[in-house]
């Protein structure tokens, strides 16, 4: 019975604060999670009628209607939204670079404590307000699940994270065939748009005809970015649908490294083939490259994700394909090419995240 009066005293003077004073058509909303707990046994909501509504005696001894309430100051039941996610940067970690986990938490703008572990740890990692678990230089000893548990007034919520490495050294990829499906899907992309990226791979093919070895696409633009082989002794570099083109000399069955980096605030296109630079040209200065890609190695995407065409495909090898978003020096080029990068890329050979669709193999 104390209860029922507490609850019956509670929301008169929540009625008497709110009702309007004066302003006539105010509208106002009484929230309904206030009333939880009210009446007898645990977890039940007294019912209130919808605003608007009149009892037979109306609202407070009164004939007049429930006043609606205004947005409450304090965030009832915000509790149970609270949750957390652990984001890896850069997502596709690359051993003996840095690599930072980031316990994000919505519903709660100012969570308390974070308590890092691993599983398979008896002590924790680390406890404290810093969201941030750092490792300067990733490694295979850091393998393994984490944990992080992100505490506030409003309660407590877990992520788990499992950090764990594709490295495909000393694999390749071979398509064996031509086809018009069959493809590489990179599962990684840039955490923003590009202002500065390169590309680097090696490749293996006896072709001559027109074949593609990269292919960004995003919804505005399917030559997003694209490395493209329209015969022996050329190669073009798209970005943003244009294109310069870069003259090599002509081999056929032989292997062959590139690189390509693009950079927005001038237009420079570096290009550099088997490590040796290639003069410098310009292309789409001032350009932003969206960061919501399909990225697909071994077929050009003419529509995003798709649009294969069997006369564009590669029939070859592939390997050590590395994407980063900065630039690169002729000596980060002799790295890449020997799978040592001295910068972390947004994907890498060391930790490939990929997908095979059709008729793709990975073999030594």
């Amino acid at each position: 019975m104390g209860q029922l009066w507490l609850c019956l005293l509670t929301l008169t003077a929540l009625f008497d604060l709110t009702a309007p004073k004066g302003a006539a058509g105010t509208q106002h909303q009484v929230p309904r999670r206030v009333l939880q707990g009210c009446g007898r046994g645990s977890g039940r909501d007294v019912q209130l009628p919808q605003a608007g509504a009149v009892g037979p005696h109306g609202w407070g001894g009164g004939d007049r209607e429930i006043p609606p309430h205004p947005a409450w100051p304090f965030p009832l039941g915000a509790a149970e939204k609270v949750t957390a996610q652990i984001q890896a940067h850069p997502p596709a970690p690359t051993l003996y670079h840095q690599l930072m986990l980031s316990c994000k938490v919505t519903g709660d703008a100012s969570p308390q404590e974070f308590l890092w572990e691993k599983e398979g740890s008896h002590d924790p990692l680390q406890k404290g307000p810093d969201n941030i678990l750092l490792f300067p230089s990733f490694n295979k000893t850091h393998l393994g699940t984490y944990v992080c548990t992100a505490t506030s007034s409003l309660g407590t919520a877990v992520a788990t994270y499992n950090l764990w490495i594709d490295d495909l050294l000393d694999n390749v990829f071979v398509f064996p065939q031509e086809t018009k499906d069959s493809h590489v899907l990179v599962r990684a992309k840039p955490e923003q748009p590009l202002q500065n990226f390169t590309v680097c791979l090696w490749s293996y093919t006896d072709l001559t005809r027109p074949y593609s070895l990269f292919s960004y696409a995003t919804k505005a633009q399917d030559n997003e970015i694209l490395l493209h082989k329209p015969k022996p002794g050329e190669y073009r570099f798209y970005v943003g649908g244009k294109f310069v083109s870069f003259s090599i000399p002509k081999s056929i069955a032989a292997s062959e490294h590139v690189c390509a980096s693009w950079e927005s605030t001038t237009g420079i296109v570096g290009f550099w083939f088997n490590g040796k630079p290639w003069p410098r040209k310009g292309l789409q200065k001032g350009y932003t490259v969206g960061a919501e890609a399909a990225i697909v190695l071994g077929q050009e995407q003419d529509a995003f994700g798709g649009g294969f065409d069997a006369q564009q495909s590669f029939v070859g090898e592939m390997s050590v394909v590395y994407m980063w978003d900065t630039g690169i020096s002729t000596s980060g080029v002799m790295e890449a090419m020997n799978n040592r990068p001295d910068k972390a890329p947004i994907f890498g050979w060391r930790n490939f995240p990929y997908q095979i669709v059709g008729e793709v193999y990975l073999k030594p």
